[in-house]
């Protein structure tokens, strides 16, 4: 199990180079299986493109080794990432079936900016947005950066239309990581990956290292952030339990 978690807590630009593969190449089915049910039954929230955006679609499923997808739904469905595109740091199509707590059609046309407003204690990271998405759209460019929380939502979806269980205790609750990779291609275009893992907190928590290492960095969130990430209830439960 990947452990992304740094202690204290920030909120920033924490993207690293990288030189792997962006996706992976032989997809576990039961990924697939969920994104077809997750499109199937909310697909209309997951996906997006903008009408010229087309051609950079193309190009995505060209990388992806699908030389015929004509639409970013195809190509999610053949992939265990979530997909984006962002065009001269502006998201132009998307495909999101485990999205972290918001509707991913509703982002399309926003800028690289945009995207990050509604983040707690963003500050830094959306001052250095317009830099970023420069440096992650320049061609042959891949980076790659980590995301985590602790949910009590099994599910790889965390769509805001799925109610959140009360988590009453460690069994309640799961540990989320976004594995978030990107590729510059030619024309100031980036194309976006984003895996998605989840286990019981539980797997966590029976590691002393790992279990004070999340209740530090925990601890030394703000109010703000614990409460964008939904955090308070999970911080109770983790300090009643360190």
């Amino acid at each position: 199990m990947f452990f992304p978690i740094k202690a204290p807590y920030t909120v920033s630009a924490d993207i690293v180079k990288y030189s792997g593969d962006a996706f992976n190449r032989h997809p576990d089915p039961l990924y697939l299986l969920q994104k077809k049910h997750e499109l199937d039954t909310i697909g209309h929230d997951l996906t997006a493109t903008a009408e010229d955006a087309l051609p950079l679609v193309h190009m995505m499923g060209r990388y992806c080794g699908l030389n015929n997808a004509t639409d970013i739904r195809s190509i999610a469905l053949a992939c265990e990432e979530d997909l984006a595109i962002l065009h001269k740091g502006n998201l132009v199509s998307i495909c999101f079936c485990f999205p972290s707590g918001f509707v991913p059609a509703r982002k399309l046309g926003e800028s690289f900016f945009g995207l990050h407003l509604p983040v707690a204690d963003g500050d830094n990271l959306r001052a250095s947005s317009e830099k970023v998405a420069g440096i992650i759209s320049k061609d042959g460019a891949m980076f790659r950066r980590h995301v985590w929380t602790v949910t009590s939502l099994p599910g790889l979806s965390q769509h805001p239309a799925y109610q959140r269980p009360v988590a009453k205790g460690i069994g309640d609750l799961y540990f989320r990581t976004e594995t978030q990779t990107t590729v510059g291609m030619a024309g100031d275009c980036c194309l976006f990956f984003v895996k998605v893992d989840m286990h019981p907190l539980s797997l966590v928590w029976e590691e002393q290292s790992k279990r004070e290492l999340l209740l530090e960095s925990i601890n030394s969130m703000t109010a703000s952030t614990l409460e964008y990430k939904n955090l308070q209830r999970v911080k109770e439960i983790l300090n009643s339990h360190g």
